[in-house]
């Protein structure tokens, strides 16, 4: 038998090498037991005999190409069976262990293998001791009652190898758990108990050595063993056709002839959420109630009975989550109907989407005003709606019509155009196709068309289709067309508007820059003191005085020039094909003759003339706009140096526009953050040299340089800032002179004043923001003193007047600033509430003149006769102080005595607590001298720049109510506000 192996394995497969190896040692091992007496002779035989079968077992269910699941009984179970009934549980061990052994030695997997090892070991030790402990023997049977022992070995084996292959197996490979493994086993045990019977056979055939029964046993086993194979792989087909079935997307089950469900899949589970064990064993209409509303109960009966398939296509069956539509098929088939459940909600959702967006385009493409086209470039198609067609006069039902047929009807001066901006679009420069071209209509008469499209771009962004819309905007056209002519022209002077006129302005400047036109000049005109003539002759006057200076206008200008109206008293004038810069100057001399001409209106002559910038065609303008704006520019230049003259644009005037553009930003943001510095400019007494309180001047420093309040403070008034600056500037000073009088009390400082604007006046809170300032600081209203100028008074005497006493109610005292040099009224000034006159450093120096007015002397009488006090300003040397002292002036105010100071230095000059101005006998004398220079020199006076303190150029008149009080020139880093 050795040799007989040894030949087969070296005829196999080196994979079988070692279950050949194992069945030598086993066959090997069991004659020499039968040698050495143990077990008997015929004990030893039977047990190779059954190793011997055992190997064959194993390598009949390695050549095996299927495999079975649990529930079927291995073909090994008889053999390892028939070794524990014949020779005991220890032998049978052996035998399953070869059995084993060689039964997985072909496998690469080592936890597997000992898990079946284990198994069989397991499973066969167990039924030995069920069927020794039920009084089981060995070798023979005492019927009935080892049928239990042998019955109860049976079942144990089946349990525990079944228990195993479920639990055991799947721990060691990672594997889920079957737990339900019992019924599993439950089921199985018929197999294993057909098992036992044969083996029982074959164990008494043995034992009553009744071997001319073998062969007629045999023949009967040999057929039994075959059958058992083919419902093995029967049973593995099916496992297999039940694994694909549970795999398939689409939903499976099968209902046999009595209408009971045995098939039921997991995607049957999800598609109609009913589980399988609801199902199984139950007809359809209890698994899933809401079929049986349905028509599908009849048709499986229908399907069962006539043995003919049927399809629902769209099956829509209701469900929690909404309404489902299956692809349901109804297939006869052996001992029952195959039934295949598709679910296609989703594509039907989507077809039917599909079908509603259709009929929505189809709607809107019936009921739509514009013609929609789509043109398929690579195809080089055309399709066109039905309303496209009748827009163009085409039958609405012909066929659609080629790119070519549409290029064709368009105008010829639109098609270039019209294909430009096709290209354009396409090659991805602009978002969409827009324009607007004429189209020939089948009556032979073009209508306007307004074409929109969006074209459709592939992966490499390349232009596939393009689709759009034809609107008819032929009568809207032509609505504008009518409106723009009648927009076109001034109602008034029958000019053109500003439109037109910047339109044809654009037009020259494009065909300029293309070198396609001559040299051109652009002239705006303002009227000078049209205002007045409104205000004083009325706006009929106004209005006839511009129809007649349009006229004029027109008749200085050269055929091909144009004129227009911009509005209010303004004109423009485009001069076209100019030689030289001298033509447009001659037309601006004519201009200003023929308005010298006065105007004969109303019965009255009128007089005007008119202040014209000129701005010539140049390559740096980019577009109209920026040609009006420098002649404006000019104009204002024009304007500032005396009016009734031109002035021709220079790149000057348009970095001075820039700086004061400039400069009102910074201001802006300065106001808003409060970027300024107050300084304070002492008031002294001239009988003591003391200074008795402090002059609030504001002060802006604009990146790092000092800029002169007469620059700044008109352009806030201009802009409306200087209500909040003006604000800012009272609480400031109230709060800085309450500090001091607090913290200096030997000064006895008396008072603070503030100057105030016209608007700051004429604000309706203006009383209120007095009030809040004086209690915030906690001061005497007594101590501030507001400065108001002569034409803050004079403009709106009876509105200031009545200001001012609220004012003097609460307690504040009102000071008259730059008395004399504004145009008062002595007739308004006696009933103004006013504490006080502050006579202008321009009067005061007049005391050094050889033949001096006697304004001071006669400003000082009329104080008197006010019974008001009086300040002198501008104060710059001895003799003044000593010559008003003598006129009976008590205040002064001066760089004599000190310039502006900074709130530090104003405290350290109080805590000095020193006089101010040099009183000595010397500086007298010196002033007596220079005194006498001026009086014996023929030469008019001019004010030394030595005489400045800080040496700086002077920076002119101050303007009203923001001004330091001394003479001489301003040095810009003290200049007042």
């Amino acid at each position: 038998m050795d040799v007989c192996l040894a030949g087969l394995s070296m005829s196999r497969h080196p994979a079988h090498l070692t279950p050949l190896t194992t069945a030598a040692a086993a066959v090997g091992g069991a004659l020499l037991l039968g040698l050495s007496g143990w077990p008997p002779r015929t004990a030893g035989v039977a047990y190779a005999c059954l190793v011997l079968a055992a190997l064959l077992n194993s390598i009949l269910e390695n050549r095996r190409p299927t495999k079975t699941d649990a529930q079927s009984m291995p073909l090994s179970f008889v053999i390892d069976f028939t070794a524990l009934l014949l020779l005991g549980p220890i032998m049978a061990t052996l035998v399953a262990v070869v059995g084993a052994v060689t039964l997985t030695s072909g496998h690469s997997r080592t936890r597997p293998a000992c898990a079946n090892i284990g198994t069989s070991v397991a499973a066969i030790q167990t039924a030995g001791l069920a069927h020794s402990t039920l009084g089981g023997a060995l070798g023979y049977f005492d019927w009935p009652w080892h049928a239990v022992s042998v019955g109860a070995a049976a079942m144990t084996y089946c349990l525990v190898r079944i228990g195993s292959a479920a639990i055991v197996t799947p721990l060691l490979t990672n594997q889920p758990v079957n737990l339900q493994w019992s019924i599993i086993a439950l089921r199985s045990s018929p197999n294993y108990i057909l098992g036992a019977s044969v083996v029982v056979v074959i164990v008494e055939i043995i034992n009553q050595q009744a071997w001319k029964l073998f062969p007629v046993i045999a023949v009967p086993l040999f057929f039994l063993y075959k059958n058992y194979v083919r419902y093995l792989d029967r049973l593995d087909r099916e496992h297999r056709g039940l694994e694909v079935v549970e795999s398939l997307d689409q939903g499976m089950c099968f209902i046999d002839v009595n209408g009971q469900i045995t098939l039921w899949n997991d995607a049957l589970q999800r598609i109609l959420n009913c589980p399988r064990e609801r199902a199984l064993g139950h007809p359809i209409v209890v698994a899933v109630p809401v079929l049986g509303k349905t028509e599908f109960p009849r048709a499986v009966a229908e399907a069962l009975l006539r043995r003919t398939p049927r399809t629902f296509p769209n099956f829509r069956l209701p469900s929690s989550t909404g309404a489902l539509t299956l692809q349901v098929k109804i297939l006869p088939d052996v001992g029952g109907v195959t039934v295949l459940w598709h679910d296609v909600t989703e594509q039907a959702l989507a077809e039917h989407r599909l079908q509603r967006s259709e009929e929505r385009l189809a709607l809107m493409e019936a009921g739509a005003n514009d013609g929609l086209w789509e043109w398929n470039l690579a195809r080089r198609e055309l399709h066109v709606s039905a309303r496209w067609r009748s827009m163009v006069g085409l039958p609405a039902a012909s066929a659609n019509v080629r790119p070519e047929d549409w290029f064709e009807r368009v105008h010829a001066d639109d098609i270039e155009s019209l294909k430009q901006a096709i290209d354009a679009h396409l090659s991805g420069q602009t978002d969409e196709l827009r324009h607007e071209h004429r189209v020939r209509h089948e009556d032979g008469t073009y209508r306007r068309f307004l074409c929109h499209g969006i074209a459709v771009r592939g992966a490499n962004r390349r232009a596939a289709r393009i689709a759009g819309s034809m609107t008819d905007v032929t009568e809207y056209s032509d609505a504008q067309e009518q409106l723009r002519s009648a927009g076109f022209r001034d109602q008034l002077t029958g000019l053109w508007t500003r439109a037109p006129f910047v339109e044809e302005l654009g037009q020259r400047l494009a065909a300029f820059k293309q070198r396609r036109g001559g040299r051109f000049a652009a002239l705006y005109i303002d009227l000078d003191r049209f205002k007045v003539v409104n205000d004083s002759l009325g706006h009929q006057v106004g209005d006839e005085l511009l129809v007649a200076v349009s006229r004029r206008l027109e008749s200085c200008l050269r055929e091909g020039d144009t004129i227009a109206r911009l509005g209010g008293d303004e004109f423009a004038l485009l001069l076209n094909s100019l030689d030289d810069e001298g033509q447009a100057n001659a037309i601006a001399f004519r201009i200003q003759d023929a308005l010298n001409v006065p105007f004969s209106i109303g019965g009255r002559e009128v007089f005007t003339s008119a202040s014209i910038g000129i701005t010539f065609s140049a390559s740096q303008y980019n577009n109209p706009e920026e040609i009006i704006r420098d002649a404006d520019s000019a104009m204002y230049q024009a304007k500032a140096s005396g009016k009734a003259r031109h002035e021709v644009f220079d790149a000057d005037m348009r970095s001075r526009a820039l700086d004061r553009l400039g400069l009102e930003n910074d201001l802006r943001h300065a106001v808003t953050d409060t970027d300024f510095e107050v300084h304070y400019q002492p008031i002294v007494s001239l009988t003591s040299g003391m200074c008795v309180g402090f002059e609030a001047l504001v002060r802006w420093t604009r990146n790092g340089v000092t800029v002169a309040p007469d620059k700044f403070i008109p352009v806030a008034e201009e802009l409306g800032l200087i209500e909040p600056l003006g604000t800012w500037v009272l609480r400031e000073a109230c709060r800085t002179f309450a500090d001091w009088q607090r913290r200096f009390p030997q000064n006895k400082l008396e008072c603070i004043t503030v100057n105030v604007s016209t608007r700051q006046l004429m604000q309706q809170n203006f009383l209120h923001i007095v009030e809040q300032a004086v209690h915030e600081a906690r001061m005497t209203p007594a101590d501030l003193r507001l400065e108001i100028t002569e034409t803050t008074l004079m403009g709106s005497p009876f509105v200031a007047a009545d200001a001012l006493r609220q004012l003097q109610d609460f307690g504040v005292k009102i000071y008259l600033d730059d008395f004399g040099t504004g145009y008062s009224s002595l007739s308004h000034l006696h009933k103004l509430p006013v504490d006080a006159l502050k006579i202008d450093r321009s009067f005061v120096r007049s005391l050094l003149l050889p033949d001096r007015p006697a304004i001071v002397e006669s400003i000082l009488a009329l104080a008197r006769t006010l019974d008001t006090g009086v300040v002198a300003e501008g104060v710059e040397s001895d003799v003044q102080a000593r010559e008003l002292e003598r006129l009976g002036c008590r205040h002064a105010q001066g760089y004599y005595f000190s310039p502006p100071l900074s709130r530090e230095a104003a405290e350290e000059l109080l805590a000095s607590h020193r006089r101010l101005g040099d009183r000595g006998p010397s500086t007298r004398s010196r002033a007596i001298e220079t005194q006498t220079e001026v009086f014996f020199s023929s030469a008019p006076f001019e004010w030394p720049d030595d005489a400045n303190p800080d040496g700086a150029p002077g920076a002119g008149p101050r303007p009203r109510g923001r001004g330091d009080s001394h003479g001489g020139r301003v040095p810009p880093a003290s200049t007042a506000a």
